[in-house]
């Protein structure tokens, strides 16, 4: 029914962008800030929090140019034809792999915590088809889905973390502001921006968005709310485990289920209580990739509509998920893809194109 109705409002955009990013990175966001930056990682978050602040601005001010063309569109009209489509088909690609591998690491948790005989495939085809089914329903869909998912994801969340702050030790955070290493602390900040990956696709959203001057007032707003979500949730579980334990545990955010005793027992099976906030967050960023990435394909072909090209990606998609050999693998190639496709897209890419528009004397025009 909204399949051809793709305008979202503000407060749609503010959920669907908090529920892109707060996804898979969760899980191993307290694991990753301890490695670079001990029991102060908190920190570390902050900074990759100023930092995607600042891009965000950036990519913000680029989509400002031509509010109302598609990125494919625009991104050839600044850098030239060849190099806009090849930029675009590289888009195509990061997103791939990104929804590829955070669909692999599903999969590989899912089947170890919860359903043990289940056949991997299941899983990994199950979530692809269903984030895929919610993508072809069009922008509107998922900008209504997520008014009603994001409270399913976060009160169960909230829940779980308030109660077990009743059972945590303070002293695991100190020293405060010791033991840092400034080229740790930037090296650490710089990798916690990719925590925020979502950011990028706002380069997309200006044609679904009545109200453009506002995107980047409402884009802040949630990149603040996901940056200070993550804040604590990071400390409470350095706080509960201490940096020494954390360093040796796969998930750790998933792990703080098993120590916390829900008062009265009244849930049975306290791990899928946990698993609902975050089985919901890797669907809003399964779907969220098929539907970017169908887009752009569209906008690069300009025949057809978005749902045949996610027909294309899904085989795709499901095919790399597969090409890692383990758990382990798949997190190796995540760093290297961090440090490719994730710099190039939220870092290089924006401050390129918005140099290149102001050599060329380029302005909000269309606003």
């Amino acid at each position: 029914m909204f399949a051809d109705n793709n305008f979202i409002t503000l407060r749609q955009l503010k959920l669907l962008l908090i529920l892109d990013i707060f996804g898979m990175g969760i899980t191993i966001l307290p694991q990753k800030a301890v490695q670079f930056g001990g029991q102060n990682g908190w920190i570390l978050i902050l900074i990759g929090l100023a930092l995607s602040l600042f891009f965000l601005i950036v990519i913000n001010q680029v989509a400002k140019i031509y509010p109302n063309d598609s990125f494919v569109d625009y991104t050839c009209k600044i850098l030239g034809r060849p190099l806009g489509i090849l930029i675009s088909f590289g888009f195509i690609i990061k997103i791939m792999i990104g929804v590829a591998m955070e669909i692999r690491i599903f999969s590989e948790i899912l089947k170890e915590i919860m359903l043990f005989n289940t056949p991997f495939w299941i899983i990994s085809f199950s979530m692809l088809l269903l984030g895929s089914y919610m993508a072809s329903k069009g922008y509107e869909a998922r900008g209504r889905i997520a008014e009603i998912l994001v409270f399913v994801v976060f009160i169960p969340l909230a829940f779980v973390f308030f109660i077990s702050i009743f059972d945590i030790d303070f002293s695991n955070l100190k020293p405060f502001f010791k033991e840092i290493n400034s080229i740790d602390t930037l090296k650490g900040g710089g990798y916690m921006l990719f925590y925020f990956t979502g950011i990028e696709f706002i380069f997309l959203v200006y044609p679904y968005i009545k109200e453009k001057e506002k995107i980047q007032k409402a884009t802040t707003t949630a990149i603040l709310i996901v940056g200070i979500i993550m804040t604590i949730i990071t400390t409470i579980t350095i706080a509960r485990f201490g940096k020494y334990d954390i360093m040796h545990q796969m998930w750790p955010v998933l792990e703080i289920m098993d120590t916390i005793d829900l008062p009265g027992s009244f849930i049975e099976r306290q791990d899928a209580l946990i698993m609902t906030f975050w089985i919901i967050s890797i669907f809003m960023m399964v779907n969220a990739g098929m539907f970017f990435a169908s887009l752009i394909f569209k906008d690069i072909a300009k025949v057809g509509t978005h749902t045949t090209f996610i027909c294309i990606c899904i085989p795709i998609i499901y095919f790399i998920s597969f090409l890692p050999a383990n758990i382990t693998v798949v997190y190796k190639i995540m760093d290297v893809f961090y440090f490719t496709f994730g710099i190039f897209y939220i870092v290089i890419l924006p401050i390129v194109l918005y140099i290149v528009a102001k050599v060329r004397g380029l302005k909000n025009e269309n606003i």
